[in-house]
């Protein structure tokens, strides 16, 4: 009797022995062979190793964090860990966990993204989110609520300022990968406090404010391709303005279809909105895209001319008139033909 009791207890011994070593086994390997997303973790710097396990499990590229802390003593890992940033995918198994671990991070920290002149707000969301795992409609609701950035951008304190249309400064940012939605907004809004500074603070002409500026910029922004250009066109758009006739602006309809179209038909002309300049007078009631240091210059000073008309001649320059009859005749001989 006592023989089968010890018995019984030698094989129980052995039984869960046995399963202890296979559940041991199981939870070494991936927790999904078949996934390839990338998961991207973060290690703090002086992060202990159970800590490690702590975010490896969160990040559910580990079946059982006692599996691991034991896999850790068996094997005298551990001490060799290095912070950084990572990319791991669930179909890596424990053991190939901790050899990148010890090699250290795998990823960059930052990347550089371009934000080219005369983009508008969705098109900058796109640019981002094509490079960063952001939620663009956060990214466009924090660009609506100019009173949420106001208190740390002084310059947004002009109650004309809708929404960041035209704030956002196009340049080339270098910015860390797990930026949030309103860190990449205010990383854009300082580029454009350095501009604000340096070209616009103290120089706005007398009868105008920065939202006018900035929208007269973006104007010139959507309309000349060539810098040497732009002050010539923002002086035909402000003598327009003295004259109180329609600025008549191509790049505000587009703005107003919520589109760019190669040809404007005479049906886009006439869409409702107060963004479109062949429609109402004066300048819309904001910035059509964001403009670059070149627009805002030519927006500040203006080239002293009396043209009142311009029309592009297909080599990305204009021709430029005072007379309606020349305009006509340019456009016949550039355009009709």
């Amino acid at each position: 009797m006592k023989k089968n009791i010890f018995l019984i207890i030698v094989l129980a011994v052995i039984g869960i022995g046995l399963l202890s070593v296979s559940y041991y086994n199981s939870n070494l390997q991936a927790v999904d062979s078949s996934s390839s997303d990338a998961v991207l973790i973060q290690i703090p710097s002086g992060s202990s190793p159970n800590a490690i396990g702590d975010i490896l499990l969160k990040k559910e590229l580990i079946h059982d964090l006692t599996v691991y802390k034991i896999y850790l003593r068996l094997n005298d890992k551990g001490s060799s860990f290095k912070a950084g940033d990572y990319v791991m995918t669930q179909s890596m198994p424990l053991v190939e966990i901790i050899a990148l671990l010890e090699t250290g991070g795998n990823v960059k920290t930052t990347t550089n993204i371009i934000i080219q002149e005369g983009l508008t707000l969705l098109e900058i969301s796109d640019v981002i989110g094509s490079q960063f795992s952001i939620d663009k409609e956060r990214f466009l609701a924090l660009a609506n609520d100019v009173s949420y950035f106001a208190t740390d951008f002084l310059y947004l304190q002009d109650d004309n300022i809708v929404s960041l249309e035209g704030y956002l400064y196009p340049d080339t940012y270098n910015i860390y990968l797990n930026s949030t939605e309103e860190n990449i907004i205010r990383r854009m809004l300082s580029g454009f406090e350095e501009v604000y500074t340096s070209i616009i603070e103290g120089n706005i002409p007398e009868g105008m404010d920065l939202n006018s500026i900035m929208t007269m910029a973006s104007i010139v922004e959507g309309e000349a391709l060539l810098d040497v250009e732009r002050p010539v066109v923002a002086s035909v758009f402000y003598n327009r303005i003295e004259e109180n006739w329609q600025l008549e602006s191509c790049a505000t309809v587009q703005y107003a279809l919520g589109e760019r179209k190669s040809v404007l038909t005479y049906e886009d002309l006439e869409v409702e909105s107060d963004y479109n300049t062949y429609q109402h007078t004066g300048l819309p009631p904001g910035p059509i895209n964001s403009p670059g240091t070149a627009s805002i210059s030519a927006a500040i000073n203006p080239d002293s001319t009396e043209y009142m008309f311009f029309l592009a001649i297909g080599d990305g320059s204009h021709y430029f008139t005072d007379n309606y009859d020349d305009f006509l005749k340019a456009k016949a001989k550039y355009i009709n033909n």
